[in-house]
């Protein structure tokens, strides 16, 4: 029978543990699985770790390839996971069950049935699992989800604020959100830039404060003759005059929106290290390999990720003989 090495024993307890977490996890009631499917699917999970040792253990994941953030129950019922299994296994005893365990398996990924820790251990015998999970904690927790959506998805709110405020003011003021939105915004392959928002927001505060005054009493003769109203139903400006707090406060909320949310936006941008530099303006891990193997030649760096990606599009439109010289040239900078 061949041993097993302590570094080896906890590999297998780790595996055993994450296998058992994704059985119990298939089991759970249908609000535990809305609370995992709402915080995976729209949260930006990296912004709401401030655990110091979690996010070490975050940034050892990624080194390794994991780039799977787990939620806060799903990291307490790793952690509680990993203290059952050690009960178990982290003895003299426990090695040789795992040995006989690797053997009977022979490399297959059947550990834990062949184990019955899943038919064993129930939810109720993990404590923090069990109260976290109860109905409502989970509303609770729940409520705090939506907040953190708010937070991640800024930048649709924001989309969806403006094409709203072209719906509410149905004219030429607003016609700059849709073109915005859908002529550059969504098309870019990376979120929009700084300079973007910073346009958003000036004119949007232009357009909050144009409405406001011309639903001041001071210009309300204005607003009620008749040569007003023939250009603006022929023009189609997108200036209303409403006589009620209520009206007003809903016919300018769509741009109430869109500024209170780029400034959130900004926050969140800051927090992601995204507000100045792009997703790809930021050297990534193969760069930096590159640019250690280049010794620190940016031009080198830039040019074989610009050859790797095949996005080198000025050579398709020189002719036969410039394009072969500059293959050529690219060629012997790589060698080099």
């Amino acid at each position: 029978m061949f041993k097993i090495s302590a570094e080896e024993s906890s590999m297998l307890q780790r595996r055993l543990a994450t296998e058992f977490v994704k059985a119990k996890m298939t089991k759970v009631r249908s609000l535990v699985k809305w609370y995992l499917w709402f915080n995976k699917s729209f949260t930006e999970q990296i912004m709401f770790k401030n655990n110091k040792q979690q996010l070490r253990e975050i940034v050892k994941q990624h080194s390794a390839g994991e780039v799977n953030i787990q939620t806060e129950l799903e990291r307490m019922m790793t952690i509680e996971a990993e203290e059952i299994i050690r009960s178990f296994y982290d003895h003299t005893q426990g090695k040789r069950e795992l040995q006989v365990l690797l053997q009977k398996s022979r490399g297959k990924d059947n550990i834990l049935t062949m184990t019955g820790f899943d038919k064993k251990i129930k939810l109720k015998d993990m404590k923090k699992t069990w109260e976290f999970t109860r109905t409502w904690p989970m509303m609770i927790r729940l409520t705090e989800t939506f907040f953190y959506i708010l937070i991640s998805q800024t930048q649709n709110i924001i989309y969806m604020s403006m094409i709203f405020s072209m719906y509410q003011n149905a004219g030429i003021i607003s016609v700059v959100y849709p073109v915005s939105v859908f002529g550059y915004a969504l098309l870019e392959e990376t979120r929009p830039r700084k300079e973007f928002w910073d346009y958003v927001r000036v004119y949007t505060t232009f357009i909050l404060f144009f409405k406001f005054i011309m639903n001041l009493s001071l210009f309300e003769e204005m607003m009620d003759s008749d040569d007003f109203k023939f250009m603006t139903g022929l023009l189609k400006i997108g200036i209303y005059e409403y006589k009620s707090m209520v009206d007003l406060t809903f016919y300018m909320m769509p741009e109430i929106l869109i500024i209170c949310f780029i400034m959130l936006n900004e926050i969140k941008l800051k927090l992601l290290g995204l507000y100045f530099q792009t997703e790809q303006e930021i050297e990534g891990v193969v760069e930096g390999i590159d640019r250690n193997i280049e010794k620190g030649d940016e031009e080198k760096v830039k040019m074989k990720k610009l050859q790797s990606s095949n996005m080198l599009m000025s050579v398709y439109f020189a002719s036969l003989a410039e394009q072969q010289e500059t293959i050529a040239e690219m060629s012997k900078i790589m060698k080099e």
